[in-house]
This record gives C-alpha cells, structure tokens and sequence, in this order.
C-alpha cells in the first residue's frame, strides 16, 4: 500500500517522524518552500514542494493508496481538493484532524470578511495571529498600517507581499513558532496591542497560549471560527490507526558505544537537563562547549559563550545536544544538525533527536547504556539503578 500525506502543520511533521521511525515509506506534499525547508532529512520520507489542482493529485494515488490529509483546519478548500481526487482515484482517505480547543470570554466571528468589520468598528492597535495568506483583506481596516502588527513566516515572499500591503517594517513581526505564553505576552505588551486576532489554531497551532497571554495582558481575543465542521482522528488515534493497518513496530535504537576523548561536543542550554548532560560528556573525555544566555546551574570545565545559540557554533562540531528551554531553538538546532549530518539528542523532542542520550552506568571497568523505547521512561531510572549496584557490587567482588 502507497502512503501519501499532505501535510504543513506540525501534526503532519510529526507523523512524518513517528513513520519514518518505524520504517514505512511515504510521499509527503508541502504547499510552499519553507514547508519543505522545516522538514529534517527522514529515511523513507520523500518531499514535494508545491500546490496541486485536483488532476495532479489524482495522478498520485490509486485504489492501493491511503492519503492522510493532514493540512489545516483553515486550508478548507485543499482538503476538498483532496477528497475530491481521492474519490476520483479509488484512495482511502483519513482525516488527521486538530482538536478544538474550548474558548471563553472571546469575539468569535464567521470569517476574515467579519474580523475586518469588528476591527473597523473598534479602536486599538491589533496583533495578527492568522498567517499572511489572507493579510490582504485586513488592508480594508482604518488606519491599518499604524495599528495592526502582522505576525508571519520569516519568508522573503512573505515579507515582501507585507511590504508591497503597505505595513511597515516595524510591524511586521517575521518569526517561526511555537509560541510561549511568555512570548505572546511580551509581544502584545511591546507593541501594546489590546486585541489579539487568531483562528481556532488547536492546541499545536499555540491556541492556549495565545489565549492565557490575552487574559494576562488584557487584550481582547477576536476568534476566526473554522471553516467548516469536520470528523476526523486526532494524531495518536490516527497514528494508533497506521500502526494496525500497516502492520508498524517501532523500531529498537541501536546501542553505539564511541569514543569522545577530545571531540567537540556542543551542548546549547544551561539548565538541569543540560548540565546533566555535561556532567557525562566531560566525563567521557569529550570538549564541551556551552552556549546559553546564561547559567542557570553550576557548570564547570567547559568553554562557555553566553549568549543565544548562532549556526556558526556547529562548525566541527562531532554531537550536539539541544537542551534549550525554547522549542523554537531546539527545533533550529535539529534541522541544522540533520543538514550537517551532525547526530544530536533534542531534549524535548525524541523524535527529532538521531541519538538518544543513556542513563549511564558504570563500574569495574564496564561501561552500560540504557535507553527506552520512547515511553517507559521510569522503567530506564529503575532499571539503571540496578543496574548500577550491580555493575558496583561486581568490582568490590
């Protein structure tokens, strides 16, 4: 069976690692160039970049393909496309649908159209959560150009269709997210914006935090409600599904011992985790080079840069381990790392991680790694400890 997934979202890169992860095949379809760019190298995963008409979908699948369409809630005309060609073709199709996320003490309005009347009829300077797709209908506001602040894709198509709009560049907030509650917070306090426009994003589109900070800052949330009402599987139901259906197991991680003695190793973050991860690289002999605004835990023996992470600090490097407490830089660090062929542990998120850092025990002599299969992770720290005092027990014997 032909796997094709349409994806674009953070569900669909997710799904894209959990397959990969397990060894299927799969076509995956990106509608733009920086949806393919945030897309790590993934054995078995094949890229295409571009938007298609209904016949070229079509001529991609067959009766013995299952499309996943994992596209946004909000791209309601690419998912008809979608179920259009696949009815045409004979292709099973799954929905991979985003949960809503319930929302009180908000403006909800139908579509753009009416966020541009509300916006309108109500003064204040507005922060644009909605992408830059239809950013052009926001242009019909009073004064737009000094009161609303659109925050898209750091894209150069992007930026120069909201300079050829007419927003200034100081408005213009050009950032990849997930966003923080704390970022939103600060963005809405820095441009004092007191209404927030946003769409029913779901938990993964940052949804709840862009909510949280509205009520911390008081700004008013102006909802685009979604499109339409569809049925479909959240992304473990749908994964949970694929695994069924393709017959799917995970595959083990390799224990692969190598030596560290004098390699350069970076280690971006400065927190417990971090510092952890020190502890056991120095002392397996590896060149730690740390790099984080600031310490938070005492870290000693290491060449540290107090600053934020930059490209150049992978320059020959031989690990990394992202270990940030921003999504945002932990995923930067990953893509960067896969482009380099450099392996690197990700801190909060395995399935961007190309190795996976042990519970180390060790004692007369011998040297054990202990990694789980991605879930039990309790069953590693029990384990180790036994581990340990037996390793232990071995050399007072």
């Amino acid at each position: 069976m032909k796997l094709v997934i349409f994806s674009g979202t953070g569900e669909g890169h997710d799904l894209c690692r959990f397959l990969s992860g397990s060894g299927q095949q799969a076509e995956v379809f990106v509608a733009t160039e920086y949806g393919q760019a945030v897309m790590e190298p993934m054995p078995g995963i094949t890229v295409h970049q571009g938007r298609l008409a209904i016949p070229e979908m079509a001529g991609h699948f067959s009766a013995e393909t299952l499309v996943v369409d994992a596209t946004h809630p909000y791209a309601s005309q690419v998912t008809a496309n979608i179920q259009t060609a696949c009815a045409q073709s004979g292709a099973e199709y799954l929905r991979l649908l985003r949960p809503r996320i319930a929302a009180e003490d908000v403006v909800s309005v139908p579509d753009t159209a009416a966020a541009v009347t509300w916006l309108s009829a109500h003064a204040g300077k507005a922060l644009l959560t909605t992408g830059s797709k239809e950013l052009e209908a926001y242009t019909a506001v009073p004064g737009y150009a000094a009161r609303l602040y659109p925050r898209v894709l750091p894209s150069a198509s992007v930026l120069q269709k909201c300079e050829t709009l007419g927003f200034p560049g100081a408005h213009i907030l050009a950032m990849q997210g997930p966003f923080s509650h704390a970022m939103n917070v600060a963005l809405l306090q820095q441009i004092g914006a007191k209404i927030l426009v946003t769409k029913d994003t779901g938990d993964m589109g940052g949804f709840a935090e862009k909510l949280s900070a509205a009520r911390e800052t008081g700004a008013t949330v102006l909802m685009i409600a979604r499109p339409t009402d569809e049925s479909g599987m959240p992304l473990q139901q749908v994964k949970q599904y694929l695994s069924d259906r393709l017959g799917l197991k995970s595959i083990p991680r390799f224990p692969l011992f190598i030596s560290l003695a004098g390699k350069k190793v970076l280690v971006a973050g400065a927190g417990q985790i971090a510092a952890r991860r020190v502890q056991v690289l120095q002392r397996f002999g590896a060149k730690v080079i740390l790099v984080a605004p600031e310490k938070r835990c005492d870290i000693h023996h290491t060449a540290y840069l107090p600053r934020g992470f930059q490209q150049s600090d992978l320059e020959g490097v031989f690990l990394a381990v992202a270990a940030t407490d921003n999504r945002e830089v932990n995923h930067t660090i990953s893509i960067l790392c896969a482009s380099r062929n450099i392996p690197v542990s990700v801190a909060d998120c395995a399935a961007e991680s190309t190795f996976f850092f042990p519970a180390v025990c060790e004692g007369n002599g011998l040297v054990a790694g202990l990694v789980s299969d991605g879930v039990r992770h309790h069953a590693v720290s029990t384990a180790a400890k036994q581990i340990r005092i037996l390793l232990e027990g071995s050399s007072n014997g």
